[in-house]
Parts: structure tokens; sequence; C-alpha cells
């Protein structure tokens, strides 16, 4: 038996001459071809602007020689053809032993027009991949716009509504309308004062929500009458004097002396706070002590002390007879810590670094009556519950700018929250603007509306007072209705924000604010919202259309570009047969001297034009679809009474987008039918047929 033999090849080093031989070949090999590849790029890229500059100057010169234009023909045309040659001397210079580009260009479209049918149908089933495709983003586009412009105007986009905060330190009144008139890019802060108003007319007495706002605010939310007009003011904001009464009209505000008793609380010290704790409320008291947040909530009286400086600005709400600012503090029974440097030695736990607990006879942690001003904490609850007849919430109504208000059902409850009766002022303009909801209420045809005197009763509560005990009715009012607005939802009363003011309200419903443009609406809601506020805007809810929009044109676009690649592949179909029936005829070139890179750009050439052309003819018919829609849903909708409806739109970056993907899917169904034209033979093709 042969023995096998065992061979043991050894290989080669990788840093050996030969095997860095070879990574320095593929190196240079894999730069090649990417220089290769990107003057590849760069010559299809001239290429085609070359292309478009012809298709250009072809279609200037077909209007040229349409009748009403010989006037400027002779001048025009002139200007034209040095324009265009000195373009095409640059970025198509004739080189040597070879075609320009633009002879290339007339010889294909030659080629085109003597193959007429074969090259319409082809444009066609390019035309019509790229008209769905249109038509259904310009739908796309169309609806979402007619949504926008009904939801907001241009306008809305540049306010916002501001919405007190959850503290009941962070109320609007007059300190924070003017903070925010402070703030960069806000042009202008307009307050809202939401109430409860009787409106008796005719013996016929209903509830509705009535808003104190100002002539600048109706401007701004685009308020325009069907009939009579808005009420015009003085500039009513800067006549709030700082004392929160209104210049030249008489209020019955409440006025306070240290001691009073608010009320009954329940609050929550914040966390991290540590709060004084002294034998009177008084910023100069003795302080007996510190306390901090407990499980659950604490109760205590807030009662009405000496003024101290509170950063929410709430103390400038209280005052005595003569002007005097004063505080809100909590009589209540607290644990309490002393503050000092703890004694390690001791058993007593050391908070924060510095607090001890007091311990008293019994060797617990003692406890004291005391005063404590409101600062750092949130009341949870007024332990005394009384009936509102007025509620606010941060959502908004139909028009997405008013505060809601929640009327009693029963006119009981407006009775039994009734405090005191106070009188309009007497410099009141007592006019109102209403909407077609109150006339239904009241049976008045709006026709005959302006004019006719109703009387209005408005009920505040403590939500609006400086004292969360007053519950204020104005005396029955007579008021002139000077115009009517077409908003049929809830019925809104709209006066003059002094006459509200002169009930002896101090604080506001909503504040809205307008901003220099919608960029920067977004820094200033961030900004009021830092410091605790809530804030609303149109803005929100058309972000939320354009998003859903968005994916609603990406399906559509999907559902075109199907239609678009079944044009495509009968574009290629009809290029690839007209390769085989050319074949004698691109023998025939190369044989005369043409080059195999210009029997590419010749092929490549004429894919490129029907494509354009096809994306041209797409757009026209896909819009004219659009429109045609639009058209017969405008004959249902005036029938109905609703209006012209317009649910096609194609914006001007779209229509970039239509060309440049028609020429592209030119140059992808012409390329491989272009690459195969270079590599047949003259010889070979000269013998075919």
């Amino acid at each position: 038996m042969k023995k096998r033999r065992l061979y043991r090849y050894s290989q080669t080093p990788i840093d050996s001459p030969v095997e860095k031989n070879k990574l320095e070949i593929a190196k240079e090999h894999l730069f090649s071809k990417i220089v290769l590849f990107s003057k590849g790029v760069i010559n299809l890229i001239f290429f085609i602007i070359i292309v478009a500059v012809f298709v250009i100057n072809k279609g200037i010169n077909w209007l040229l020689k349409l009748r009403f234009m010989s006037p400027v023909k002779n001048k025009l045309g002139k200007w034209i053809d040095i324009t265009y040659t000195k373009i095409m001397s640059i970025i198509d210079p004739e080189p040597q032993h070879s075609f320009n580009r633009s002879y290339l260009i007339e010889l294909s479209l030659s080629n085109m027009k003597a193959k007429k049918t074969r090259t319409l149908v082809t444009m066609g089933g390019m035309a019509i991949g790229m008209a769905f495709i249109v038509f259904l983003v310009s739908v796309g586009y169309g609806l979402q716009s007619m949504v926008v412009s009904r939801v907001a105007r241009l306008d809305e986009l540049k306010q916002a509504d501001v919405v007190p905060g959850m503290s009941s330190d962070l109320i609007l009144d007059d300190s924070s309308l003017s903070n925010f008139s402070t703030i960069p890019n806000v042009k202008s802060a307009m307050p809202i004062i939401a109430v409860v108003g009787r409106i008796s007319y005719q013996q016929s007495v209903s509830d509705m929500a009535v808003y104190g706002v100002t002539t600048d605010y109706l401007k701004n939310s685009a308020i325009q009458p069907t009939q009579g007009k808005i009420f015009e003011d003085a500039n009513a904001v800067s006549m709030v004097q700082s004392n929160g009464q209104v210049a030249g009209a008489s209020t019955t505000l409440k006025t306070f002396f240290v001691g009073d008793k608010i009320g009954p609380v329940d609050f929550e010290i914040e966390p991290t706070s540590w709060l004084r704790v002294r034998e009177s409320a008084s910023p100069t008291a003795k302080i007996i002590g510190y306390t901090r947040k407990v499980e659950g909530s604490q109760s205590g009286t807030e009662i009405v002390g000496k003024y101290y400086t509170n950063p929410a600005d709430s103390s400038t709400e209280l005052s005595d007879s003569d002007g005097n600012k004063l505080g809100k503090w909590i009589k209540t029974m607290v644990p309490l810590w002393q503050k000092g440097t703890c004694d390690n030695s001791s058993n007593a736990a050391c908070e924060d670094g510095m607090y001890s607990p007091i311990i008293n006879d019994q060797g617990g942690q003692g406890q004291s009556d005391g005063f404590i001003a409101e600062l750092s904490m949130k009341i949870t609850k007024t332990s005394v519950s009384t009936p509102k007849v007025l509620g606010l919430s941060t959502d908004n109504n139909s028009n997405g700018s008013l505060p809601i208000v929640d009327i009693a059902s029963e006119s009981a409850i407006v009775q039994e929250t009734q405090n005191k009766i106070v009188e309009v002022s007497p410099l009141a303009k007592k006019v109102a603007v209403v909407n077609r909801s109150v006339l239904q209420v009241l049976n008045l045809s709006e026709g005959n509306a302006v004019g006719k005197k109703v009387t209005l009763t408005f009920v505040v509560v403590g939500d609006l007072t400086s004292d969360s005990k007053d519950k204020i009715e104005s005396a029955p009012t007579e008021y002139t209705i000077i115009g009517v607005i077409p908003d049929e939802g809830t019925p809104m009363v709209y006066v003059p924000f002094l006459d509200l003011r002169s009930l002896g309200i101090t604080k506001y419903s909503q504040i809205k604010l307008i901003v220099a443009d919608p960029g920067s609406l977004s820094k200033v809601r961030s900004t009021i919202e830092a410091r605790g506020y809530g804030t609303v805007s149109v803005a929100d809810t058309v972000t939320q259309i354009d998003n859903l929009f968005s994916s609603f044109r990406l399906i559509l676009a999907v559902l075109g570009m199907v239609a678009l690649s079944v044009a495509a592949l009968g574009m290629f179909n009809t290029l690839t047969v007209s390769l085989l029936e050319r074949t004698r005829e691109v023998g025939l070139m190369k044989a005369m001297g043409m080059k195999s890179s210009e029997v590419k750009d010749l092929f490549l050439t004429e894919s490129m034009i029907m494509g354009f052309f096809g994306g041209v003819i797409g757009l026209f018919m896909g819009t004219l679809a659009g429109k045609l829609l639009s058209l017969i849903l405008t004959a249902f909708s005036l029938i109905k009474g609703v209006g012209t409806v317009d649910i096609s739109y194609v914006p001007p970056v779209f229509v970039a987008t239509v060309l440049i993907l028609s020429v592209l899917v030119g140059i992808l169904t012409g390329y491989f039918p272009a690459r195969r034209a270079t590599k047949i033979s003259a010889l070979n093709a000269l013998r075919y047929e």
C-alpha cells in the first residue's frame, strides 16, 4: 500500500512585499472607481442642466411665435438667443473630434418626432402615473389647508391664552398683566373677565356667559358683527390703577384689619421648604421655631396680618382703610424644629444639616400654636363649602379663546351665594355685543336686535375678588345691544371690560397674549409656563393637524408611487423595444465615428425628455383633476349654503419635486437601454436584418 505524502503549504506573511503590493493595487483600484463614479455623477448633472436649458429655450421660442408676442418678438428674441448662446458655451463647450451635447439633443428630438405615436404613448403612461401622485397629494395639501383655515386664522398663530396656575398664589391680576407685557416679543396683553349674567327681556329671564373684554380683544379675535358694530373704549388696561381700582369708577371694595379671620383652610407645605413659625401675624414677630411638610395636609385658620414680601405677590390683594398692604397668614398647630448647628452627640435627628427637633418635657417633639406666612405652600381645600354659580375651566370653547363659564341651573343657587349688591359704575358704557344664540334665547330677529335694551345682572364669586368669601351681584342694569356676531354656539354676551371691573373685580379669568411673530410663540409660552401658569393656543391644534395630514399625504404618495412604478415599467419596455428596432441605426452611427458614450447620451436624452414632459403633463392633469373635484364639491356646498370649497392645493416645492422626480424616472428607465446600446458591435449591427 502506497504511503501518502503530506505536503505543507506555507502561507505568505501579510507584511511581505507581495501582499503589500496587492493591498496597494486594491486601494488604487477602489480609488479609481470612486473617481470614475464621481465624474459620472458630475457629468450626469451637467447633462441634466444642458437638457433643461435646451428645453426651456425651445419653449420660449415657441411662445415668441404666437401672435400676441409679435410686438416684443424681435428685441426679446435676440436677447434670448444671445443669452442662450453664452450659457451653452459655458456648460456645453464644443469638444474636439466629437459632438456637443446640444446636437445630440436635437438628434434625439428628431428621432422622437419620427416615432410620434410611440413617444406620445410613452409620455402618456408617464403622465398618468405622475397625475395620480399629484392628484392624491394635492388633495392631502388642500384638505390640510382647508381644515387649518377653518380652525385658525393666521393672526391666531401669534396668540396664546394664559390661565391661572394650579397654586392659589398663581393668579391673574394687574401685576401678572404688567409682567407678561414685559416678556420679550410680546406685543400686547389683554385681560378677560368671565362671569355669569342674567339677561331679562320682556319678562323673559335667562342665564348665560358674560365676558368683559376690551376693544383690542374683539379686534384681535376677528369678531366681525353681521349687524351693528363693536364697542369702542379707551385703553382700558392702562386705566387700571395699581391699587386694583378703576380710574373714574366708584367701587365697594372691602377693607381689612389685622387679625380679621378669612376662614378655615387646608394647606400643604412644599417638601423642601422650612417656614418660620412666629408668635403673631407679623414678619417682625418673635420666631418660636421652624416647621416643614408633614404627612398629608394640615389644617388651620387663614387670617389677615402684617404685610410681608411675597414672591407670588398675593398679599397685595389685601389692604386696610388707608390703602396699606396686608398679608395672608395661617394660624395652626405645627411641630417645631430649631435652627442651628446640630450636636452629633445628642440623640436628636438632624435634618438638612441644621434643623433639629425641639424636645418637650415628655421627651417627644414639641408642638405649638403659631403663625406662618402663606409662602412655599399650596392651599388644597377651603373647609367651608359654598355653592358656586361660576366656574372656570382651562379647556377652551369652540373658538379656542374664551374660558368656559358654568352656569347654575337653578336660580335658588344664585340667591344662596349672594353677599352684597353693587351698582355698576355710572361711567360704564352699558353696551353689549351678543351672538346669534342669545337672540334665539330672547326670541329676537337679527335685523331688529341692534338698539334693543335688555336688563343684565352680573354674578361674581370669590375666584375673581380679593376676598374668597365675597359673592358680588350687580344691581339690574339696562344695556343696549349694539352688535350681533355670527356665532350660533353657546349664548355669549360681550360687555366693556371696565363695566365689570367697576364691580370690585381684582382678578382676571384669562389673559390673551399677542406675540410679534408665530416663531416666537413657543418661547413666550415656555417662559410663562416656567412661572407656573398654563397656556393654551390654537397653534397646538394646528400642529396636531399638520402631523395627521403629513401621515395622510405619505400614504397617498405611496399609492401614487405604485401607479408611477407601473408607468416607469411601461416606459422601460418601450425604450428597450426601441433599442431593438434601432440596432442597425446604432451600428451605422458607430461606423460613421460616433463614440459609445455619445450613443449612450443619445438614448439617455430621449428618456429624460420623455420623462420631463410626462411629468409636466401629469402635473397639469393632476392639478386640473383636483380643481375639478373642488368645483363639484363647491356646487353641492353652495346648494347647502356652506360656501365655496377648495380641497386641492399644489405647493411650489411640490411642483419642483414632481419635475425632479420625473427626470430621475426618465434617467433610471433609460439607463439600461442606453448602456446596452454602447455594447452593440457596429459590424454585427450592420449585418442585422
